[in-house]
Parts: C-alpha cells; structure tokens; sequence
C-alpha cells in the first residue's frame, strides 16, 4: 500500500501542479497498485490506480477517475471496462476510488460540494498530476447510480478541473424532482467547461424515476447552456443537443434497467478521446 503524502511538488495557488508538472519525472509506481489519502474529514481513504507500462515520463496522459455505485467497492467500477477500451490502456492512468459510508445509507459518496468527498478528489488529483506526466486538458470522471451522482457534483462543483465526464443512471439530488434549479448544488462554481454524455433507462430504472433522469437531463443542458434541440448521433439510442458550449450527449436505452448499458466502457472512452 502506497501512500500519496508529501511529494514536495511545487504547486500552484490553487494547490494544483501546473500543466506537466510530474513530466520527466520517474514515476513512483506504475502498473495496478493502491494508494491512500484523505477527505475533507481527515480519514484515510484509499483508492486504486492504474499507469500503464511502459511509462514514459516525457509522453502526458489523460487521467481518468470511475467512481461506483451504492454499497460498491473499487472492483465494481474497475469491472465497468473503461480501462480496457480500445486504446484507453496506452492512453491514460485510470483511478478507482473507495466510497465509505454515508450517514445511514451505507457506501457511496458526499455529492455536495462543501463534502468531504470533494477533499478527497483534489487530493488524490494533486498527488497524481504532481507526479505522473499528466495531460491537465485531458482529466475525465465517469460514475454509476450513486457514483453517477458524485460526478454530477463534480462537474458542477469542480468543472474546471474535468474536460468531459460520462454518467449512468442518476440523479436524485433535487429538492424538487420536477426543476432543475432546486440541484443541491446550484449555484454551480464552474460551468460550461465540460462535455458530458448521460445514459439511463428511457422509462425509469426502479432506482430513478423517468423525472428523475428528465430533470438530470435538464440540469445537464443548463451547466453546459444547450438548447432542447437535439439532434440523433450514430449511436441509436443517443441524442446530442444544439447551441452547447461543450457536447452534451444523452443516451436512453428501453427497458436497459439499473445497469450501464451494453458497450458503455468502449463508447465513453470514445467520447473521452474526441476531447483533444
């Protein structure tokens, strides 16, 4: 077990190592390994990794977070396959992290952006940008069910920090299901910086309600300013909305229930890779 404390990187007024700022240095480990940090709370808190090898220090990598859903570990989201997509291997470090409880509703995450999940992300974002060559243009979140729900929160809390994210199956985090404003979140402190794409059953999953994932949906349109025109895409399922300031796509699957749909590793790394 690594641990991620103390690198003595230089970093900048935001606690952020500046664009490139772990290239040609060694890297402290590379393959599949476990690191720890801490939250908001100061609990450890660990989470797996992956750096592909051979590692070249000089080359940046993208660097993409999945996050699982209730009562879920790191084996969960690594079984989702978006590390093992065609070219996603050679393409960047993935990183699996491990919710706890919350409350009393067992593992999953702290949405909000005051939680001491939030600490947890810009920690474990510090120690890999300051010490791997990473591409900070190219930083991606995906997320399931309640890990869907964290990274809604991530886009809205920390949208300057992820060029694109890919949620399935989310959220309910309104005080009104029916209007978008009532996000627990909004005010948003970044949007319009991040390109998302939205997968859900058409029709409510037994976990979200249809307005649920309609009201999603709309929260959606507005951090990125689209329009409700949408267009179809060439994936059947999915739409991309019009007059978006970064791509929103929204993909719905009848009867796909409460699961990620067929594919979905190999096409969010494809969405992934069409952020330069």
């Amino acid at each position: 077990m690594g641990s991620d404390a103390n690198s003595g990187a230089t970093l900048d007024a935001h606690g952020f190592g500046p664009t490139g700022a772990g290239c040609g240095r060694a890297a402290p480990q590379v393959g599949d390994f476990h690191l720890q940090t801490t939250d908001k709370n100061g609990t450890s808190r660990d989470y797996e990794v992956i750096v592909p090898t051979p590692y070249d220090p000089n080359t940046p990598l993208a660097l993409t977070f999945v996050y699982h859903g209730a009562g879920q570990t790191e084996a969960a989201a690594k079984s989702f396959g978006v590390q093992n997509a065609p070219g996603a291997p050679a393409a960047s470090i993935f990183v699996f992290p491990q919710g706890i409880a919350f409350q009393t509703y067992g593992i999953g995450w702290d949405d909000s952006c005051s939680g001491y999940d939030m600490v947890f992300f810009d920690n474990m974002l510090r120690f890999l940008t300051a010490n791997y060559c990473v591409a900070e243009k190219s930083i991606f979140a995906a997320g399931f069910s309640w890990g869907c729900d964290y990274v809604t929160g991530l886009t809205c809390c920390r949208g300057s920090r992820l060029r694109a994210v890919a949620t399935a199956s989310c959220s309910d985090d309104f005080g009104n299901t029916a209007d978008y404003k009532t996000y627990i979140n909004e005010p948003c402190a970044t949007s319009g910086t991040t390109g998302i794409r939205f997968t859900h059953d058409a029709n409510g999953d037994g976990a979200y309600t249809a307005q649920d994932f309609a009201t999603t949906s709309a929260l959606y349109r507005s951090f990125d300013s689209c329009s409700a025109a949408s267009t179809q895409t060439a994936v059947s399922a999915c739409v991309s909305y019009q007059a978006c300031t970064e791509p929103f796509l929204e993909c719905r699957y009848p009867g796909l229930g409460h699961t990620v749909p067929p594919n979905w590793a190999n096409e969010t790394w494809s969405f992934f890779s069409t952020f330069p």
